[in-house]
């Protein structure tokens, strides 16, 4: 998630038995956290800037790498 401060912070969701309302409750307790925060970004996530089409390579603490994708 981008913080709004310039970096990203991480949910606590790796435990691979968590249900998706404990990752939605995670998600919630961030964002209570950081109330100017922005979006949420998930590696192998394909996201549209000004019409290019990205897949979300990694999300590092102050970084996204994106790789370009074909239009569809």
């Amino acid at each position: 998630m981008d913080t709004g401060k310039g970096e990203f912070v991480q949910a606590d969701t790796g435990i691979a038995e968590m249900s998706q309302e404990d990752i939605d409750r995670a998600k919630e307790l961030l964002e209570v956290k950081h109330p100017d925060h922005g979006g949420w970004f998930r590696e192998d996530e394909i996201i549209v800037i000004r019409g290019s089409r990205f897949r979300v390579k990694s999300v590092k603490p102050t970084e996204l790498r994106l790789r370009l994708l074909p239009k569809e």
